[in-house]
């Protein structure tokens, strides 16, 4: 073999293995392989590259369509309104007094504000956002596995990406969910180069390289804490798996100090949402997240590996599925092959999450499963190698198998379960705006949001032109998202709403399910004459009298 010289002998000192190794791990792009065996003609690497190339583009724009598909199919839901009604409050708002009251920072909200500003404020348009940024994940999830494996095994690894439902899910709601995963691939790409260079202690040919990959993981970092409080935690394992890597070598160590200041740097930028955090803890409307169990574990995997909705309905089949894909997945492990430097960040930055989170939750719960988004890349990379490696052929037909059951199942569960899962404040305030008159009473549950129903109210409440209602059968905590533009819900005892249908009133209630079902010890249609009852809409009850 020709002694590799020039970027494949960079390449090689990067990959922070012993040289024979490392020839061997490049043999395994056929880019690397091409210049260790000698010059060959400039045409095949081309074509190579541009096929390469195509690929990632086709994947990518299969991605961008599943993401697209039905995408305003769905009703917005009580957050994605919340989302909608935030981004109509000034920026100097949000990133003050709203620091403090909203519990997702304020990255996203003040993205999306620009973004409505460009594309609109409907349904589609404030979901293409998420979608958008999923989408562009794609790629950096190719960048990530393409350090770490084969070409064939990067487009792979971006193929289970872009088919993930986890992630379309999420790419399909006006949430910041898919922000979490685009800033972690980009912290994560930032951190395996900065690690490998400085372990390898191969200078960067000119000052933007030798920077651009702390300077990368630093931004990274910063985004990922200002675009959802739990990010806290995978900066922190982040930084612990990095560092513990630098100090395993000399030349590691010298690059700490460099690594720490970086991190000093992400301290001082994130200190107001740091703050903000601790003033936040121990929140009412934070009660309704229970301490974990083996349930809520498991529920985990489900979401990461199915999706979302499909659990709640399908538990023991997706316990089953998820469980036997990560067990098929395991037996492979083996034969990845995997460098210490990517097997530390692959596997060591999730578990360290999840410790942290779990065991945190057991005293204050905030446990759950969208907060694990971010953890379809290292999966996704994970599993991409594990079907193009050496293992014997039918345990990687049988892990392809189960992903692929995984995919199917969790595409039904987004494109047909969700439209029942999700609550249809879309449908219900259309009936009840065709039938309305002036003198008739509009009355919520009394856990129910405000901001779904405005959304699809069509402004007949704005400007104090119509009061709203809030059936309470109990003393209610007050509501912390009030629409400056409406009057705030009046409280109404179940003996007030039902004095006010006696009198032969038209009242409208809406309120979801779960709301319903909380309140039925108040025995309110025991006390109100008799109600017509409409369960049509998905998640809602929509009563009348």
């Amino acid at each position: 073999m020709l002694e590799p010289s020039g970027p494949v002998a960079i390449e090689l000192a990067e990959l922070g293995m012993p040289y024979d190794d490392a020839v061997l791990h490049l043999m395994k792009r056929s880019s690397a392989a091409k210049l260790l065996t000698g010059p060959l003609p400039r045409a095949p690497m081309v074509t190579s590259g541009a096929a390469t190339t195509m690929a990632l583009i086709g994947i990518t724009a299969l991605g961008l369509l599943l993401r697209l598909y039905r995408l305003d199919a769905a009703s917005f839901w009580s957050d994605e309104a919340f989302s909608g009604y935030w981004i109509q409050r000034d920026l100097g708002f949000i990133w003050t007094d709203g620091l403090f009251i909203e519990t997702t920072p304020p990255l996203y909200y003040m993205l999306l504000k620009i973004w409505a500003a460009v594309a609109g404020d409907g349904d589609f348009a404030l979901r293409l956002f998420s979608a958008i940024a999923s989408a562009i994940t794609i790629p950096l999830v190719f960048l990530l596995a393409v350090q770490i494996a084969a070409v064939p095994a990067a487009l792979v690894s971006a193929l289970l990406f872009a088919l993930a439902p986890m992630q379309i899910f999420y790419a399909q709601e006006a949430r910041v969910y898919t922000l979490v995963s685009l800033f972690f691939a980009l912290t994560l790409l930032g951190l395996l180069r900065f690690v490998r260079r400085s372990l390898a202690a191969v200078p960067a040919q000119g000052r933007i390289a030798a920077h651009a990959p702390l300077a990368l993981f630093t931004a990274g970092a910063a985004l990922l804490i200002y675009a959802h409080a739990t990010s806290v935690f995978t900066v922190a394992a982040l930084s612990i798996c990095g560092g513990g890597m630098l100090l395993t070598r000399p030349a590691g160590r010298e690059a700490l100090p460099r690594f720490l200041l970086a991190n000093l740097v992400v301290a001082v930028l994130a200190l107001p949402e740091l703050y903000a955090i601790m003033h936040q803890a121990g929140r009412f409307d934070l009660d309704w997240i229970s301490p974990p169990d083996l349930v809520a574990v498991l529920n985990l995997l489900n979401n990461l590996l199915i999706d979302p909705v499909t659990p709640q309905s399908l538990f023991r089949l997706s316990c089953i599925l998820s469980c036997g894909t990560v067990a098929l997945l395991g037996l492979t492990l083996p034969f990845l092959r995997l460098e210490r430097n990517a097997a530390v960040l692959l596997f060591g930055v999730p578990i360290l999450f999840l410790v942290a989170v779990i065991g945190l939750s057991f005293w204050s719960p905030f446990l759950i499963p969208r907060i694990i988004i971010w953890i379809g890349v290292p999966f996704s990379i994970i599993a991409g190698m594990a079907l193009v490696s050496p293992a014997p052929r039918l345990m990687r037909g049988g892990l392809a198998i189960a992903l692929a059951a995984c995919v199917a199942l969790g595409l039904q569960g987004v494109y047909v379960r969700t439209l029942a899962d999700k609550q249809d404040w879309r449908g219900a305030m259309a009936k009840v705006l065709s039938h309305l008159s002036p003198d008739d009473m509009v009355v919520l549950g009394p856990g129910t949001s405000v901001l779904p129903m405005l959304r699809y109210a069509e402004g007949i409440f704005d400007d104090h032109k119509r009061a709203i209602f809030r059936w309470a059968p109990r003393p209610l905590p007050p509501d912390l998202y009030v629409h400056h533009r409406v009057q705030a819900p009046t409280a109404l005892t179940t003996e007030a709403l039902a004095a006010a249908a006696h009198q032969g009133r038209r009242i409208w209630l809406l309120m979801p399910q779960y709301d319903w079902v909380r309140n039925a010890d108040a025995k309110l249609l025991e006390q109100m004459p008799p109600a017509t009852i409409d369960r049509s809409y998905a998640m809602i009850m929509l009563l009348s009298w």
